[in-house]
């Protein structure tokens, strides 16, 4: 456990003593989120260690905390691997969730915090507020990729082992894998279901949001059958839209870098080792163009905002919160289905002070409105309001 230092100097009119607790593998990406609540000025603790739950409570309960502030998918955690009811709850302590993944994958555990005391789910599309709010939740608060810290994500010189004209920074399965790995134990009626999801997307080039296409009575969103083909469609649907883009580059070169089984045998298409997330910015910088593809309704995928981070190109798929964010053909490029990928590479590949002026710009937007720290400020605004 440490509190974490303002190295800011900077103080507010009402700090708060804000508890934050390590619980997922992915915590480290998010800490800058804490440091930046910190430099404005409030209290963080932050268990930065694997405890029971017995050492979670002892923690919390040791000082009084104004709030806790809870990573989804460390929230995820701690109710899927307790027998207990979550124990913020039972201590009475307010908390709160950030959402780097969709919520909706979680609605089976999240039905049990639904109570007062977890008092708002930050969420990154507005679609998914627009469904949760549908289905009885009145805590939602839209809060755009917040925990990019443009000291881990920065422009460097290009380097020559990963120079390329066009990359991809993801993972890459066999559907035929993931369809095996994820529908272990599923009736006729979850498999039916799941293909259907599964064929729209293949007619359509683009994810399908299982909640809108699901809704009705015969899925129990709350549910867990429902839960576990919300999980399985995310991997299954990442793993075909990432086929596709392999399909709309055609001939042209492609460089894709990550981990994933997925190889693809094609002359044009090259596999480049999987980094550490915190390691990206000399690959960003030396790709020509940045490809993304996003799994939310309307959200704005981190990527765009790491790669915007190290002043390179982002071309993405159109969301219509995104381009709120980052002004088409100003501070990304965006594309309204995979069919236009191949102009925009070669347009922007044969003109590269174009592609450059907006990777520029885009930079420009993002240390201007989008860092961990401009993030924070909104959530400690709300926080106020909230505890």
């Amino acid at each position: 456990m440490r509190v974490l230092e303002n190295r800011t100097g900077q103080t507010i009119s009402r700090p708060l003593r804000i508890l934050s607790m390590l619980r997922s593998q992915w915590d480290a990406q998010r800490a800058p989120a804490l440091q930046a609540l910190a430099d404005l000025g409030h209290e963080v603790v932050y268990v930065d260690e694997v405890l029971s739950i017995d050492g979670y409570r002892s923690v919390a309960g040791r000082l009084k905390f104004d709030v806790a502030v809870l990573w989804g998918s460390s929230l995820q955690n701690f109710l899927m691997t307790s027998s207990e009811p979550f124990f913020l709850d039972d201590m009475e302590i307010p908390y709160v969730s950030l959402w780097t993944d969709n919520p909706v994958k979680h609605l089976f555990l999240l039905k049990d915090v639904m109570g007062p005391m977890h008092k708002g789910l930050f969420i990154a599309d507005t679609r998914v507020i627009e469904q949760m709010q549908a289905l009885g939740f009145d805590n939602l608060h839209y809060l755009p990729p917040w925990h990019i810290d443009p000291q881990i994500f920065r422009p460097s010189p290009p380097e020559a082992a990963f120079e390329c004209n066009v990359g991809f920074a993801a993972t890459v399965n066999a559907y035929d894998a993931e369809r095996t790995k994820w529908r272990m134990f599923w009736d006729h009626h979850m498999n039916k279901a799941a293909d259907d999801v599964i064929a729209q997307l293949r007619a359509a080039g683009d994810h399908v949001d299982l909640l809108d296409c699901l809704s009705g009575d015969d899925w129990d969103p709350f549910s867990l059958p429902f839960s576990a083909m919300s999980h399985a469609m995310y991997f299954e649907q990442k793993a075909l839209v990432r086929e596709l883009v392999i399909e709309a580059a055609g001939g042209r070169d492609l460089t894709i870098t990550g981990i994933g089984g997925g190889v693809s045998h094609r002359p044009n298409i090259h596999h480049g080792e999987g980094r550490s997330w915190d390691d990206l910015s000399a690959l960003y910088c030396s790709t020509r163009i940045n490809l993304n593809c996003t799994p939310w309704p309307r959200s704005c995928h981190h990527r765009v905002f790491q790669i915007a981070a190290c002043r390179a190109l982002a071309v993405t798929d159109w969301r219509d919160d995104a381009v709120a964010l980052f002004e088409p053909d100003v501070e990304a490029v965006y594309f309204q289905s995979l069919a236009e990928l191949p102009d925009i590479i070669d347009r922007y590949l044969a003109h590269p002070g174009e592609a450059n002026a907006i990777a520029e710009a885009g930079h420009r937007r993002f240390l201007a409105h989008h860092t961990a720290a401009h993030r924070m400020a909104e959530l400690s605004n709300i926080l106020n309001q909230l505890v």
